[in-house]
């Protein structure tokens, strides 16, 4: 077993084993975070709650729900680390930061304890994808105050693999020591690895057949367990590729494994998922989609319990191929609701725009602006194909993908060839969708 699991008493365990360890870790959290976080004793006294009134994991719907917007407005008017913290600064070990489009990001703290939790959990998820101590890695994130970088190059360490910093290098600097050394994995953003592929073909390089990548593993967004991206990424390194979801405030919650079912697994030991439904906030099923919410399990500087992730799931009805008896979700993260937009009455979401456009071998790059002409709101998608595709083939190709488009998304949708390269690249989350209205109205 040990050939396949890193923790096989975990990924592996009956339900009743499960369940024993999350309501023991559940309880403890809920007196934890009412005795020592200010943040958190006031959301209880609020909702007239104490620690004895939650028994069992059954009670987790009596208690309030947490919003990364409460724990803005919390650092806000409790600067810097705001009343959430649970533990004296002098017991925390590191610090990292949300990624933010507007405003401050929120700024999370972690015991050692706490630290070593976040990035075990990421070493279960890169053991689950075949990475072993024999591996030599390259963490191509951005080197700074996110935690990327950091618990993919500590959870690849704790695996005793050879590792290859790559966080402060050049794209440039980064494909040269593909060439040059060893290194079998990579870790980065899908769209990174996209980029990356595309500036080394640039230069007469096929990563596919001059690196010696064979496993790909891609974090910060849902590109990776997108098929058409998930199979441009192995096509442009020869590799395997997998999805590894996470979130800064609770962990690196979940893994796709070699059996490649489509399913990622999640670390319900270290984060407790509920997936509820989007208008009632009632659990959902086998097979239906909600709104995943986590309670932390595991961290003690900053405790979050019943969690807002924003992140839209599909719940398993299957069981994995791999024989792991852990959580799953179908696809891993299918829409954020914070991206979620109403097109004429219809409801998009930016993830199911790439699920079409990718699978165009034409495609490099896109972006999808939303406007309203004339008092109607319109879909462009303009689409950055490779320099070798013809210019007398851009009105047929744009014609396929309108109705490929119109199709798959239920609303008509324009479509634009541009200049091969006049797109932005990205090299951390890319921002490929502008909503350009000036009133939304979802």
């Amino acid at each position: 077993m040990r050939e396949i699991y890193f923790e096989p008493e975990i990924e592996t365990a009956s339900r009743e084993t499960m369940r024993g360890i999350q309501t023991s870790k559940f309880l403890a959290q809920i007196r934890h975070a009412y005795e020592n976080s200010p943040f958190y004793r006031r959301k209880f006294d609020e909702a007239r709650l104490k620690p004895g009134d939650i028994r069992s994991l059954d009670d987790i719907t009596l208690l309030p729900f947490t919003t990364k917007d409460e724990l803005k407005d919390d650092q806000a008017e409790h600067p810097p680390w705001g009343s959430i913290l649970a533990v004296p600064t002098q017991e925390c070990l590191r610090i990292h930061s949300t990624s933010a489009t507007t405003g401050r990001p929120v700024m999370y703290l972690d015991t050692p304890e706490d630290w070593r939790g976040f990035y075990r959990s990421y070493a279960r998820g890169l053991y689950g994808m075949g990475i072993r101590k024999s591996d030599m890695v390259m963490c191509a994130f951005s080197y700074g105050p996110w935690i990327g970088f950091w618990s993919g190059f500590f959870a690849a360490q704790e695996l005793g693999c050879l590792m290859f910093p790559a966080g402060g290098l050049t794209t440039e600097q980064r494909i040269d020591a593909l060439l040059a050394y060893p290194i079998t994995v990579l870790g980065c953003t899908p769209s990174y690895a996209l980029y990356m592929a595309e500036e080394a073909r640039k230069k007469g390089i096929d990563l596919a057949k001059q690196s010696k990548i064979r496993i790909t593993w891609h974090t910060g967004e849902p590109g990776a367990s997108i098929p058409a991206t998930k199979e441009k990424i192995e096509q442009a390194f020869g590799a395997k590729c997998y999805d590894l979801p996470g979130l800064t405030e609770i962990a690196a919650w979940g893994f796709s494994c070699t059996a490649h079912s489509g399913l990622v697994h999640v670390h319900e030991d270290y984060c407790y998922p509920e997936v509820l439904e989007l208008q009632t906030d009632q659990p959902v099923g086998p097979g239906g989609r909600g709104e995943l919410v986590f309670t932390s399990l595991y961290r003690k500087a900053m405790p979050l319990i019943r969690y807002r992730t924003r992140d839209v799931v599909k719940v398993a009805d299957r069981a994995c191929p791999c024989g792991r008896t852990l959580f799953s979700v179908e696809g891993g993260v299918l829409g954020r609701l914070d991206d979620m937009k109403k097109i004429r009455g219809v409801i998009v979401y930016p993830r199911r725009i790439e699920e079409i456009v990718r699978t165009f071998p034409e495609t490099s790059e896109f972006m999808a602006l939303i406007r309203r002409e004339k008092g109607l709101d319109e879909i462009l998608v303009q689409i950055d194909p490779y320099p070798d595709i013809p210019k007398d083939r851009y009105p047929e190709l744009a014609l396929r993908m309108e109705s490929e488009l119109r199709v798959g998304l239920g609303i008509r949708v324009g479509v634009e060839i541009v200049q091969p390269g006049s797109l932005p690249r990205w090299d951390h989350k890319a921002k490929r969708f502008r909503d350009e209205r000036e009133e939304v109205p979802f």
